[in-house]
């Protein structure tokens, strides 16, 4: 038997994790050896090549790894693979796929199975039963069509670090891109519009593997190494050590200068210790992501986000004053019981702090996600297709969500870009406007006029 594990990043320079995961679930647990090939591709490459890619596998099961950036293209491939292979199993599998395999696989005929939740162990067992001809009805995290109607069995409660899926092969196919460490799995944070915090608490792989990956992706010829951990700080004795090493081998060069980790952070969860050893890091060692999200304290508590909004500011400031780290502040819009005010007052006081970029993201109603559920309690409008755009609330008119848009426009071109800090600054001064109001005014300005934004990379 052989199997292709497809995996569409949204851009080139993203490279995917998840298939190398269930490659090395199905060497690890498999019964009977199972020959497996990575297809790996983006959502901008076209259908015909990835399609021609995967038949060049000679698969007899074809598997995705589904995303809000990739399930529309996954499935028109699905239905391709089925018409020309109406015998050989379509597998998907993934966050986008996980919490609607019930009405997936009533709307999609070309689906055969969707595993939910982790697959490394129950791709194995689905493997070892096709191959033998044997039942697959208690799998965990499978859902299938049956003679009765659809079944989704549970997905399974892991315990266990997953299989080592850095192997030469994987390495090699990094080629200088973004390469992805995970340590841990799980959130200790149960945010409504998230769905990392869905399963079991957070767990935390060994830490000498984790120090083992860590060399074996610097020296990888990468430039980034992302830590996907979902707050890779919520273990505060863990995650100094995982600093303090990664310091201790850059400065004896067992990590290659010009390689930086990248870390998503719970910037109130710092203490002291940590703060310390981040303002000592050489410059560009480290980037931080922090889930700032609002400062409305009756938004955060609706989503369920426990942040001390003071010590975070402290923290932040702290981080930032060396000029040693890059620091990404993020903030969502259309959070419930945010009025266009109330985000105007998070983005100037998140402006305030002087990150080196400000995000301004708009909510996703995920499958899965609280939020989505509770849609109708807080009247929202949003797309039906991915990515599950908001596009109005009881807190946000569709037209103020429309002029968000603008704000986000600006706030990209002319500070996010990098080019227009010092003018932005002068402007504020002079204007006497307040951030927000300011990017308002220009990225209105600027849609009047018709002018078109450059991508970031051409400033």
């Amino acid at each position: 038997m052989k199997l292709a594990l497809c995996c569409l990043n949204s851009k080139y320079i993203h490279s995917a994790l998840a298939p190398w995961y269930l490659g090395a679930g199905v060497d690890a647990y498999c019964q009977e050896p199972v020959e497996w090939e990575v297809v790996e591709g983006t959502i901008n490459q076209t259908d015909d090549d990835v399609f021609s890619r995967l038949l060049a596998t000679g698969a007899d099961v074809f598997g995705f790894c589904c995303y809000i950036w990739n399930i529309q293209m996954v499935l028109r491939l699905a239905r391709r693979l089925t018409a020309q292979f109406p015998d050989r199993p379509i597998l998907l599998g993934g966050p986008e796929v996980s919490f609607r395999a019930e009405a997936l696989l009533r709307e999609e005929p070309s689906i055969r199975f969707i595993l939910c939740g982790e697959g490394e162990r129950p791709l194995a067992m689905l493997l070892d039963r096709l191959s033998a001809g044997q039942p697959v009805d208690d799998i965990p995290g499978l859902a299938r069509r049956t003679a009765t109607g659809i079944v989704a069995n549970p997905p399974v409660c892991v315990r266990e670090d997953p299989p080592e899926s850095y192997t030469p092969a994987y390495l090699a196919s990094l080629d200088g891109r973004i390469a992805y460490l995970e340590t841990s799995r799980g959130c200790p944070f149960s945010c409504a519009f998230c769905l990392s915090g869905r399963g079991d608490n957070v767990r935390f792989f060994d830490l000498e593997r984790a120090k083992r990956d860590i060399l074996l992706l610097a020296n990888a010829g990468v430039r980034t190494v992302k830590f996907v951990d979902r707050t890779f700080n919520c273990h505060p004795r863990r995650s100094e050590a995982l600093i303090r090493f990664i310091l201790d081998r850059a400065a004896t060069g067992d990590i290659p200068s010009g390689v930086c980790f990248h870390l998503e952070v719970a910037a109130d969860l710092f203490d002291e210790a940590q703060l310390r050893l981040l303002n000592s890091a050489p410059a560009g060692l480290f980037q931080l992501e922090a889930g700032l999200q609002s400062f409305q304290k009756e938004t955060l508590e609706a989503v369920t986000r426990k942040t001390d909004l003071d010590r975070l500011c402290r923290n932040l400031r702290r981080l930032l004053a060396p000029g040693n780290l890059h620091v990404h502040i993020d903030l969502i819009a259309g959070l419930p019981h945010e009025t266009l005010a109330g985000f105007a007052d998070s983005f100037d006081r998140a402006y305030a702090l002087g990150p080196h970029m400000l995000q301004l993201g708009f909510l996703k109603l995920l499958y899965g996600s609280r939020l989505r559920a509770e849609a109708a309690q807080y009247g929202y409008v949003f797309d039906d297709q991915p990515p599950y755009e908001m596009r109005q609330s009881n807190g946000l008119s569709a037209g103020e969500a429309v002029l968000l848009h603008a704000v986000e426009d600006a706030l990209e071109r002319l500070y996010n870009s990098g080019r227009f800090r010092r003018t932005l600054t002068l402007a504020l001064e002079t204007s006497g406007q307040r951030p927000f109001a300011l990017l308002r005014d220009f990225g209105l300005f600027a849609r009047e006029k018709g002018v078109e934004r450059m991508p970031l990379d051409a400033y």
